[in-house]
């Protein structure tokens, strides 16, 4: 009875790792398909190649535009990190998407995101990802 008892136990938990790790690949899915898009969305790319401030980036620009935040007039800072909330097998979650935008390192192109996937009754995540994404617009300067 008790290895029954278990076993149910870790099923659920693995189910729900596998939709919180779903939930993550469609936010960056989503994510992916704005950069690739951001191109489209922005004029003139130039003002954004010579960015002096994180605000002016292409990367603080492709999170306006993940965010439906309007860029102008005038640019500002975007909010760093977002959280949406949600039922996975039966529990309640909360995925956070924290970003960077503002690593001038890289001329402000480079955007840092993380992923976390908490139960709402604990701190530790059942899933995280880390990755940068750059804005295709980014690839046409000079």
């Amino acid at each position: 009875m008790q290895a029954l008892l278990f076993t149910i136990i870790f099923k659920v938990r693995a189910e729900q790792r596998n939709e919180a790790v779903t939930w993550i690949q469609k936010d960056l899915e989503f994510v992916k398909n704005q950069a690739k898009e951001y191109e489209i969305n922005t004029f003139p790319y130039s003002n954004r190649c010579n960015a002096t401030t994180s605000a002016d980036g292409f990367a603080a620009g492709l999170l306006h535009s993940i965010l439906g935040t309007p860029t102008s007039p005038p640019p500002s800072a975007p909010s760093p990190m977002t959280s949406v909330s949600k039922t996975l097998a039966g529990k309640s979650f909360t995925l956070t998407r924290t970003a960077i935008y503002n690593t001038p390192t890289y001329a402000y192109k480079l955007l840092q995101l993380t992923y976390n996937v908490t139960p709402a009754d604990s701190i530790f995540p059942i899933a995280t990802l880390s990755t940068e994404v750059i804005p295709d617009a980014s690839l046409k300067c000079p």
